[in-house]
């Protein structure tokens, strides 16, 4: 059985004068442990569909299932990691690891164990009792990931997580990210604009269609692991899939 098991009819936003429907027909099954990154025009819906699948958005047709049941609101079982992190300033970088943790209670010496645990496998033990306005945007990164994964999710998603990062910090997030990976075997759904990103990093690549959003295409990635965007055979893979994405986003300006 699927971990995720994605059967979306539509999804319509409602305003006072009109309607627009951002996702059409979106039939997919995703499996436990699979890297699946999502690749679409802007304003497609990716954001939507993620909403959706942490339980952010139950207003569509269609039904959506994790583990059998249905998603009807959200879980720890499911994180979000958005481009806008929202880190709490006044806390720590240990503090900030431990939130959600101390929301649910766990007592004081297990969430340092934890936290500690989650910020080694991000490098960032020795910034543990640094703020947040001290640390580069990687950094701020790689510390909203402890967060999430010190919740011990089943699943990640992450939207346009790297998005505002300089090249050079990407890469090393790609290398970071893929490696946290294989160490957890989580389930990850990563939504991107950078097709070299998207096969960088996934094991399966979905190109999202103009809305309303359904998938246009879909392509397996067999390259080994570590990738790096320079990777050999990297750019093979990438070109079908820019093709793809290129022909909607052109439609866009039709």
């Amino acid at each position: 059985m699927s971990l995720l098991s994605i059967n979306i009819d539509s999804k319509v936003y409602s305003g006072s004068k009109n309607t627009l429907k951002v996702l059409e027909d979106i039939h997919l099954e995703i499996g436990e442990g699979e890297l699946v990154c999502i690749a679409g025009p802007s304003g497609c819906g990716k954001t939507t569909f993620l909403n959706i699948l942490a339980g952010l958005d139950s207003d569509y047709s269609g039904r959506v299932l994790y583990k059998g049941a249905p998603i009807i609101k959200c879980s720890q079982e499911r994180m979000m990691i958005f481009q806008e992190l929202g880190l709490f300033p006044w806390l720590n970088v240990q503090n900030n690891v431990e939130f959600g943790l101390k929301m649910k209670g766990i007592p004081k010496k297990k969430r340092e164990q934890i936290a500690l645990k989650y910020l080694e496998m991000v490098n960032l033990v020795k910034f543990k009792d640094y703020f947040i306005h001290n640390l580069s945007g990687g950094m701020k990164q790689r510390v909203a990931l402890a967060r999430a994964l010190a919740m011990e999710p089943q699943v990640l998603l992450m939207d346009e997580p790297f998005a505002s990062l300089d090249a050079q910090t990407r890469d090393m997030l790609h290398l970071e990210l893929q490696k946290i990976w294989i160490a957890t075997k989580k389930t990850i759904i990563f939504v991107t604009h950078n097709v070299r990103e998207a096969v960088c990093l996934g094991d399966r690549v979905l190109v999202f269609s103009l809305a309303p959003a359904h998938v246009k295409a879909s392509f397996k990635i067999d390259l080994a692991r570590p990738r790096q965007i320079e990777s050999e055979g990297l750019i093979e893979k990438v070109r079908p899939i820019l093709t793809e994405l290129k022909f909607e986003i052109e439609r866009d300006y039709e």
